[in-house]
C-alpha cells in the first residue's frame, strides 16, 4: 500500500534543481517517461543527483515522484527538489501531490517537511494476476 498526500504549505527554500525535458539525454532513464518538465539536481561534475519527475493528471492536480542517488542522500536535497516542485505546480494553478509507499520512511520524512502532511488517506494496491 501507500500514503497518499497533498501540499498544505509551500516551502520557500532555495531552489535545488534546474527545469528540463525529459528527453533530454543527461536524464536518467527512471525521469524519462514523465509527461512534464522534471526537475534536477546535478553534483559538481555534472553528473546527475536527484530529480523529481511530475505526473500532470490534468490541469487541477500534478503528482510528484522523488528519487536520490545513494551518495547524495541525507543532505537535504530531496526535500529541497520536491519544495520547488510543489511551488511550480502551484503557480500553475494546480495542487501537488505526493504518493509513497507505507514502508519507505525516508520518503515519508521529505513528504512531511516539504509540506505534504499525512492526513491519514491510504492506497491500496492490487497484485497483477499471474
Amino acid at each position: 500500500g501507500g500514503v497518499f498526500r497533498w501540499c498544505h504549505g509551500l516551502k520557500d527554500w532555495p531552489d535545488a534543481g534546474e527545469w528540463i525535458d525529459p528527453s533530454n539525454t543527461r536524464v536518467p532513464d527512471w525521469l524519462r517517461p514523465f509527461n512534464g518538465e522534471v526537475l534536477v539536481a546535478w553534483d559538481r561534475d555534472g553528473r546527475y543527483a536527484a530529480g523529481v519527475g511530475r505526473k500532470i493528471h490534468d490541469r487541477y492536480g500534478q503528482e510528484i515522484s522523488v528519487g536520490t542517488e545513494a551518495a547524495h542522500r541525507g543532505r537535504g536535497l530531496a526535500r529541497h527538489l520536491v519544495a520547488q516542485a510543489a511551488r511550480r505546480i502551484a503557480e500553475e494553478g494546480a495542487v501537488a501531490t505526493y504518493l509513497h509507499r507505507t514502508d519507505n520512511p525516508a520518503s515519508a520524512r521529505v513528504a512531511a517537511v516539504s509540506g505534504f502532511p499525512d492526513e491519514g488517506w491510504r492506497v491500496i494496491g492490487l497484485p497483477a494476476a499471474s
